[in-house]
């Protein structure tokens, strides 16, 4: 991989900046169905690159949920609604066709954007997703909040994408966004971890960059800094940690901190950022048997190490009712969940320094054996101020916290306010509730959700389910000043176009289907490809791919099939 000139990358790029702000629809339309086509093509090789780069087995089930679910299957979603929101503001339809709105009793207007398709009701069945508008938004004045860029005269530019280290299709989705979103072209710098990625992205992406509106590079943090500062960069967008926007924004070291205390900006341009936090799992008390338990902790070990622990998204901070009793219960099967995760090293440099540093500095901390050896910390005093919660540790640590307050209601509220003022970042939250303690709370969970001031919020289902939805908007949640920019500003793949989304909110069966018929809450939704221990994940995450790039009826049972084996 060859280390490109800088300046010439970006010249040459911003040289078609006002052709691509001004390109037909149905040019746009034709790129990107050839890039779906090209993501189809090279699936297996985009996989088999991450594979290859985490010592992965290629046979083993995670790898559909890891790989398959991280890379293509999320981008070749994208790639397929974008399409059709071009094609409906192509033709002069309404972008938000299809979708119903409501509005809370706040006057909050809440869109339903997932399920939009029969095939959505097929394949995850009981699974919602609803995008939260920011107050202000009326079901009136919603549509003029939709794909302004594309409403108003082009504002050609150049922006940046520094690629995440971590999930393959975060740079893919980061660049796509900012072409046909922003109508910017786009310089995608790799991320050093994950640039083994590049050879196959370049091959996948290779329409746009033929046609000079998006540039793939290379190198460190030198090459990353010309970008920056070059003159006809315009913008620029980063997934990482909240270190590396300050040193962008602010300036690195001492210096930085300085130029941050005192408000002295070394970077004016517009910077759009996703930058993970600590997330919690709040878990409501409830009347849950054994084998919810047992589903449950399988969910919330797959939170914790999925891509070894490696998600803006991650599961940190599990909160309990220490008046539940059958919290214990849940804590012992949560152990033997994280002992039974497939084997792997985590593949981000200096994670195991750091587990071994969080475990000298919490001698109660216990090393889980197993396929990871993960951390957990168990009942940290939830008026502490534990480096846990304030400190993203993006690796294989959970800690846990104890609320005392035994019913629903206060608990949820309790818990609520504890996520919100005490742990710090703002990106994703989850909340795990029996639907029988759902449905006596009524009202109260929606308020407890409005309450929760996070970007993205799961109920009974991982919050990173939004970032495979290519309709949700993902980010934080909004109002984080360059000061304490928390886990970010500005949203990404919302491929309806969204410009004042607050929220996205996914709910999902509380129990796979085998178990929920007879239920009056029940579904017919699987187990999720993406769970740890899913046994047909690979299967069913390359069924799915196959489909998002060409969604025929016809594909839906053998998908069907392997999903309910899981």
């Amino acid at each position: 991989m060859d280390v490109v000139d800088p300046d010439a990358t970006v010249t040459a790029l911003a040289e078609r900046s006002e052709a691509w702000a001004r390109l037909p629809f149905e040019d746009r339309v034709r790129l990107l169905r050839e890039v779906r086509e090209l993501v189809a093509q090279h699936a297996e090789a985009w996989v088999a690159a991450g594979v290859a780069m985490k010592g992965l087995d290629p046979e083993a089930p995670m790898v559909g949920g890891e790989e398959w679910l991280g890379g293509p299957y999320p981008t070749a979603a994208w790639l397929t609604d974008m399409i059709g929101t071009l094609e409906r503001l192509a033709s002069g339809a309404d972008p938000l066709e299809g979708v119903p709105v409501r509005t809370r009793r706040d006057g909050q207007v809440i869109a339903r954007v997932y399920p939009s398709t029969v095939s959505d009701h097929l394949l995850l069945n009981g699974y919602e997703i609803d995008v939260w508008m920011q107050p202000g938004v009326t079901p009136v004045t919603l549509r003029d909040t939709v794909a302004t860029a594309y409403r108003t005269e082009p504002r050609p530019g150049v922006t940046l994408v520094l690629g995440a280290g971590n999930v393959s299709a975060i740079p893919v989705l980061d660049a796509l966004y900012c072409l046909f979103a922003d109508l910017h072209v786009a310089v995608l710098k790799m991320n050093p971890v994950n640039e083994a990625y590049g050879p196959v992205l370049e091959r996948v992406l290779a329409p746009l960059v033929d046609a000079g509106y998006l540039a793939i590079v290379y190198g460190g943090g030198d090459v990353g800094a010309a970008l920056v500062e070059h003159p006809r960069v315009d913008a620029v967008h980063v997934t990482g940690s909240e270190r590396t926007y300050d040193a962008i924004v602010w300036g690195p070291g001492e210096q930085g901190r300085a130029n941050k205390a005192t408000g002295r900006r070394v970077l004016t341009k517009p910077v759009r950022a996703e930058l993970g936090g600590v997330g919690p799992t709040i878990v409501v008390p409830g009347p849950w048997t054994e084998a919810d338990i047992a589903y449950q902790a399988q969910h919330l070990a797959t939170q914790k190490l999925f891509s070894a622990g490696h998600t803006c998204v991650a599961s940190q901070v599990l909160i309990l009712s220490s008046e539940w009793r059958q919290a214990d219960p849940l804590l012992a099967a949560l152990r033997q969940a994280l002992s039974d995760a497939p084997a792997r090293e985590p593949f981000y440099p200096g994670t195991r320094q750091r587990q071994a540093e969080f475990r000298a500095a919490n001698p109660d901390a216990e090393a889980i054996p197993g396929g990871v050896e993960p951390t957990l910390l168990t009942g940290v005093d939830p008026t502490r101020d534990h480096p846990g919660f304030r400190e993203e540790l993006f690796g294989p640590v959970y800690l846990t916290t104890n609320l005392q307050v035994r019913a629903p209601g206060p608990f949820l509220r309790t818990a609520v306010a504890f996520a919100n003022e005490r742990l710090h970042g703002n990106l994703g939250a989850n909340i795990l509730i029996h639907p029988q303690t759902a449905a006596e709370l009524g009202d109260e969970l929606e308020d407890a959700i409005a309450a929760l001031r996070y970007g993205c919020i799961g109920v009974n289902v991982w919050s990173a389910f939004a970032f495979l939805a290519p309709r949700a908007a993902w980010g934080a949640f909004p109002g984080n000043p360059p000061e304490d920019i928390s886990s970010g500003v500005g949203v990404v793949h919302n491929a309806l176009l969204f410009d004042r989304s607050q929220k996205t909110v996914a709910h999902a069966p509380f129990r796979p289907f085998q178990r929920a018929l007879g239920h009056p809450a029940g579904g017919l939704a699987v187990k999720p490809p993406w769970f740890l221990d899913n046994r047909t994940a690979l299967t069913t995450a390359r069924r799915f791919t196959a489909f998002a790039a060409d969604p025929r009826p016809t594909r839906i049972p053998a998908i069907a099939a392997a999903a309910v084996r899981g």
